[in-house]
This record gives C-alpha cells, structure tokens and sequence, in this order.
C-alpha cells in the first residue's frame, strides 16, 4: 500500500516499533528537561562544585603561604646569625684596639713615671748637694745616718727627698714676696 504521497505506508509492526522508538526519546527529552528544569538541585551541585575549587584553591593557598613562610624564617635566622657574626667581630675588633689603647697609655704612663723618677732623683740629688753645703757638721752626720737608713729603705728616701723639695720651694717662695 501506498499513500497519496508514494510512501509506502508502514505495517502495524514497523508503527509500533516508531512509537516505542518515539516513547524512549521522548522519556530521555523529558529527563534531560525535568533536569535542567530542576533547578535546585543544579544549584546544590554547582555549590558543591565551587565548595571544592575554593577549597583546593585554599590548601594550595595554604601550603604557599608556609613555603614562603618557612623561606622568610630560613633567611630571617641567615641574616641574624651574619649580623651576629659581624657583631662579634666588631666587638672582637673594638676590644683588640681598646687593649692596644690601653698598653699604649700604659707604656706612656710608665714612661712619664720613669721620666718623673729621674727628674725628680736628679733633684733630691741637687737638692741634698746645696743642703750639704749649707748644713752644719754635726746636722750633716745626722743627715748621713739617716741617708743609710733611708737607703736600707728606698721608700722613706723619695719621701725625705719630697719633703726637702717641698720645703726648699716654701722658702723660696717666701723669698720672693
């Protein structure tokens, strides 16, 4: 059989086998559409999908932020142990010029000492001839003995001979006014 438009008309069979064929497509359009339709669901699964981006972006946040962490603490303890380095060395540096200073000072102390000492033997010295001049006998036999006790002691000499400066400077100054 024929239809008005040479088509051959199909056979009860074949048109039950269209409209099964026309029923699975159309269930499978209609999911697809009550899916899409469904809108909360679709909503609730692209949350779930945001949700697990935002926390894989957070742990990779979260592990950078301790790398770099780690990396700043690493350089932070470098540069605390060189600046410690550098201030032992400057103390090490300072303290070796302070002891140099120090046996410099010394070394001029001692020398102004010795210096000292001599002018002030010379003198005691000088001092001790005019004494001698100008003393009568029987002072200067005192004189000697106490000399050999004040050799005996080298101490009460420069004390003996500071005194007689002092005492000569006195007069003399007396003299003067």
């Amino acid at each position: 059989m024929t239809d008005n438009d040479d088509r051959p008309v199909p056979t009860p069979a074949e048109l039950r086998a269209q409209v099964e064929e026309t029923r699975d497509e159309l269930g499978r359009t209609v999911e697809a559409l009550a899916g899409k339709a469904d809108i909360k669901n679709r909503a609730q699964e692209k949350t779930a999908e945001v949700k697990d981006r935002a926390q894989e972006k957070t742990a990779e946040v979260k592990d950078r932020a301790q790398e770099k962490t780690a990396e700043v603490k690493d350089r932070a303890q470098e540069k605390t142990a060189e600046v410690k380095d550098r201030a032992q060395e400057k103390t090490a540096e300072i303290r070796n010029r302070a002891q140099e200073k120090g046996t410099e000072v010394r070394n001029r102390a001692q020398e102004a000492a010795g210096q000292a000492r001599i002018r002030l033997s010379t003198t005691a010295h000088t001092l001790g001839g005019k004494v001698q001049d100008h003393t009568p006998e029987p002072v200067r036999e005192n004189a000697g003995r106490a000399v050999e006790a004040a050799r005996n002691r080298p101490g009460v000499l420069l004390a003996v001979g500071t005194a007689a400066l002092v005492v000569l400077l006195v007069a003399r100054r007396r003299g003067r006014h």
